[in-house]
């Protein structure tokens, strides 16, 4: 029954029944200073809803009202000992671990697949990194997880380490050995952070993956917009272990977060977290339907290669998220860069593309009838007749540091191009994106190997975040002098 309120929802629906006089922020005085192309766009009610800190409403930084009310019962349906509504993304989650976990040259051991805010949080810590090459799924061509040997190795070789990071599931769905990543990190006394930015949705229904939640964590986030019915940029911290003292947690998320958070965000994930409580078996029971009729009917498509529960092998990838439909389209002749455009032309959007794959997300809003227009548009695909056989290279080995992430950004850069880089010294983080995971960190030393990743995604027209597009060319940032 106590699932059934949203605190903060019914707080912010009470303030704006009373109809006080706005002499505040934001600009927009309740809309009423609002643009008009903004009033038509979202609608006169919207703007009541974004407020700021009046009475009544509590604040995110020192939440002792109907926030942490609202909290508390996020923290009730995930079973945590605290969650934090998060309305700076999972980025800030998975800043705030890494400042709460490790203290300036400390070492923290991170897997090569960690998304660009661990570098980023690293860079904030003034931490050392070590990194853990996780393995590579040749048929797809997609990075999967860290293995439990990979990572004892890592830790053996640097027994001064004080933390382990993984992330886990990744962007396409696929799970790693948690229980034993976690397990064997406490047994070498590392505290152990997991970004599960893509696990929001696991503690709904028994047909998802286990949430790191429930296998052990000292601290998980989450990306509660990733498959949550919420708001981007919204996020949860949780923090499931007693040893974690959540009051510094709180007040490093104080530091880095945004000082005006916006209500909007965290009466949406209260709702959100609402629906959940009270519909989410039912709501992920129909889209995990919708799902296996997609890949059903998708494979059967001549062509095209799904990813199906058949791919876990218990090594690196220990369980599939039924909601993510990954098509190959290879055998198409085609990259997945390519075929994003064919699809966007054809009125599908989707959420990633790499060299061999598009990615969907099946959600609690998908509907048969929007699988049924996509398959509509997959059978009117012509094969390529000069078929051009694309396959993604596994992301190169992280190569050594010259220097340490902090260090570098008290240097200055240069823009050089890419194919003049090798020896030098990455100023910035190059990724990919999506998925976001980075080629090279700042104080890397930029190797041959690392050049033809990068160009090679260029080439077949993937977003490189952190370069610089210089005509038909790439060009990076490097530590100026160096």
């Amino acid at each position: 029954m106590e699932q059934e309120k949203a605190p903060l929802y019914e707080a912010v629906s009470k303030y704006i029944k009373r109809k006080m006089i706005p002499f505040h922020m934001p600009g927009h005085s309740q809309g009423k200073g609002a643009p008009r192309i903004l009033k038509k766009l979202f609608g006169e009610k919207f703007f009541d809803f974004d407020l700021t800190e009046v009475s009544g409403l509590d604040y995110l930084h020192y939440a002792q009202g109907v926030i942490r009310e609202a909290e508390n019962l996020a923290s009730k349906l995930y079973g945590t000992e605290s969650t934090i509504f998060l309305i700076n993304g999972t980025t800030a989650g998975v800043h705030a671990m890494i400042l709460d976990s490790v203290k300036e040259n400390e070492k923290i051991i991170i897997g090569r697949n960690s998304h660009r805010s661990v570098i980023g949080g690293i860079l904030l810590a003034r931490a050392k990194p070590v990194f853990v090459e996780p393995e590579f799924n040749e048929e797809f061509g997609i990075i999967t997880n860290l293995t439990v040997e990979e990572i004892e190795k890592a830790i053996k070789e640097n027994p001064d380490a004080k933390v382990l990071l993984v992330t886990t599931p990744n962007y396409y769905g696929l799970q790693g050995r948690v229980k034993d990543i976690i397990d064997l990190g406490h047994k070498y006394g590392l505290r152990v952070l997991i970004d599960e930015a893509h696990g929001a949705h696991f503690p709904f229904n028994e047909k998802f993956p286990k949430s790191a939640i429930y296998l052990g964590a000292d601290l998980v986030t989450q990306s509660a917009h990733k498959t949550l019915p919420t708001l981007t940029q919204t996020s949860f911290l949780h923090i499931p272990s007693k040893s974690v003292n959540v009051d510094r947690v709180e007040q490093v998320l104080s530091i880095i977060e945004s000082s005006s958070p916006s209500y909007i965000f965290m009466t949406a994930l209260d709702v959100a977290r609402r629906e959940m409580a009270l519909h989410g078996k039912e709501m992920w029971d129909r889209a995990i339907e919708v799902a296996e009729y997609a890949r059903e009917k998708i494979s059967a498509l001549q062509g095209f290669k799904v990813i199906t529960e058949k791919i876990v092998n218990g090594i690196d990838i220990y369980a599939f998220d039924p909601i993510k439909l990954t098509i190959n389209v290879e055998d198409l002749g085609y990259s997945g860069f390519e075929f994003e455009h064919f699809l966007n032309k054809n009125g599908i959007e989707i959420e990633l593309a790499d060299l061999q794959n598009v990615l969907l997300f099946i959600t609690v809003g998908t509907s048969k009838r929007d699988i049924d227009i996509l398959l509509s548009v997959l059978r009117k695909v012509q094969p390529k007749k000069e078929k051009n056989k694309i396959k993604m290279e596994r992301t190169p080995k992280a190569p050594p540091f010259a220097m340490m992430p902090f260090e570098t950004l008290k240097k200055d850069f240069e823009v050089i191009p890419l194919k003049e880089a090798k020896g030098r010294v990455s100023w910035g983080i190059v990724a990919p994106y999506p998925p976001g995971i980075p080629v090279l960190a700042p104080g890397m030393v930029i190797d041959d190997d690392c050049i033809d990743f990068i160009d090679e995604v260029f080439k077949y027209g993937g977003l490189v975040q952190g370069s610089v597009r210089q005509g038909s060319e790439i060009a990076i940032r490097v530590v100026k002098g160096v």
